[in-house]
């Protein structure tokens, strides 16, 4: 399934459609092994902003995230730059009267982006788009993770992948 086939949304979140498909292009050649300059890097697929078009159509947002995050297993030279040591499960203080995050909510995500970074094999790598875009749920009066703790984890995050 390299040419995606794009549903086209007028609201909603959305993505340009040309800067979507010259990338798109881009990584077709790169993967068919036709000549592009510059090749599509994993970083680059990992780290590809979009606009949001103010008026008129676009494609939604999973659906060129979900494909992208796919097409990283198609390049030939899909080497990512690993840490030197595995990143460790990260520790967060469990808060209860002011808001936190829903604990499972994180560490779902968490189990996804720890295993991308260390580069063990994950169903649906985590972008730095998508770090960009999580949105845990709010908690308060039942136990959630210190919103700051794991907005700042996340921006370390960012920087692990490349961002």
């Amino acid at each position: 399934m390299l040419q995606p086939e794009f549903r086209v949304r007028r609201i909603g979140q959305r993505y340009d459609r040309a800067q979507v498909d010259a990338l798109v292009e881009r990584l077709i050649a790169t993967v068919e092994r036709r000549f592009v300059d510059p090749m599509v890097t994993v970083e680059e697929l990992r780290s590809a902003a979009f606009r949001t078009p103010l008026l008129g159509p676009g494609y939604p947002v999973e659906e060129v995230d979900d494909y992208l995050a796919e097409a990283e297993r198609w390049l030939p030279h899909r080497e990512v730059a690993k840490p030197v040591q595995p990143l460790r499960d990260p520790k967060f203080t469990p808060v209860r009267i002011r808001e936190g995050y829903a604990p499972h909510e994180v560490d779902e995500f968490l189990e996804r982006l720890l295993a991308t970074a260390n580069g063990r094999p994950v169903e649906r790598p985590v972008t730095i788009r998508e770090i960009r875009r999580v949105r845990f749920t709010p908690v308060r009066l039942t136990e959630g993770y210190d919103v700051e703790e794991v907005d700042a984890f996340l921006d370390e995050a960012e920087r692990w992948l490349g961002g």
